[in-house]
């Protein structure tokens, strides 16, 4: 008896251990989402379309979602999104954000906060590292600042 238990649970956990280790397809960056969060009324505006142009806003904010989409429930830990985020020529923030485990629609979102004033053009740059398939997308938000 204690045989047949002891080779169930060799059965049951290196079953489990080799589902573990299944590496799920590449992940691929959807979309990167802009919305503005207004410092002074400490409210959200509607998400930046790409001909949005902000102008002396030197109380703007963005918050950024990088969407991921991938297998549903998908998780490979040693894949990560390397964010790059410049104001004109200068960097302002550089980031790796960790994936979790992907939802039942297959997708993931990693937060950026990217705080204010701005006043020049920003890019957003999200690649995917970990993975043979490159999956990269940049998003632009234009600002001006001046008289």
């Amino acid at each position: 008896m204690k045989k047949l238990i002891v080779i169930a649970l060799v059965v049951l956990f290196g079953s489990a251990a080799a589902a573990a280790q299944k590496t799920p397809p590449p992940y691929k960056i959807t979309d990167i989402k802009v919305v503005p969060f207004d410092e002074i009324t400490g409210k959200f505006r509607e998400p930046v379309d790409p001909e949005q142009w902000f102008g002396n806003d030197l109380s703007m904010s963005l918050f950024v979602t990088i969407e991921l989409s991938g297998e549903a429930g998908g998780y490979a830990p040693k894949r990560n999104v390397q964010i790059t985020v410049t104001e004109g020529k200068k960097v302002k923030l550089s980031k790796i954000g960790y994936p979790g485990v992907f939802s039942e629609q297959g997708k993931y979102y990693v937060p950026v906060w990217l705080y204010g004033s701005m006043c020049d053009i920003v890019r957003i740059k999200a690649s995917i590292t970990g993975q043979k398939t490159a999956s990269t997308r940049t998003r632009t938000v234009n600002f001006h600042c001046g008289e």
